[in-house]
């Protein structure tokens, strides 16, 4: 079983046993939480988009670890008058794992 999920504001297409990153959660390293944004299920080769169906459904899943992302450098340049600025930042980043994708039994 494969969902459509949303995690701090983009979209993962995921499994069960899949890890992911993400920007930085307001959770605890080994936290489980779950996640309730759930788009599409895919279920036995069929695609689920109901959102009554989809709003009994959730997909747990966990905090492997916090780390720093990749640098990212911005660079900004006028022409002519030798201005010049280099900066850069990282992001805060959380993997995290997904443990299961629990749904509703009951089609109605």
């Amino acid at each position: 079983m494969r969902a459509i999920i949303g995690l701090s504001g983009k979209q993962f297409h995921v499994g069960e046993g899949d890890v992911i990153e993400s920007f930085r959660l307001k959770k605890k390293k080994g936290e489980q939480f779950n996640i309730t944004e759930i788009f599409a299920l895919e279920k036995d080769g069929i695609i689920i988009t109901d959102k009554k169906y989809l709003g009994n459904c959730c997909v747990v899943a966990e905090v492997i670890e916090e780390k720093k992302g990749k640098k990212i450098y911005v660079f900004k340049k006028k022409k002519k008058t030798g201005y010049k600025r280099k900066k850069g930042h990282r992001d805060f980043i959380s993997l995290v794992r997904i443990i299961k994708i629990q749904s509703s039994d009951v089609t109605s």
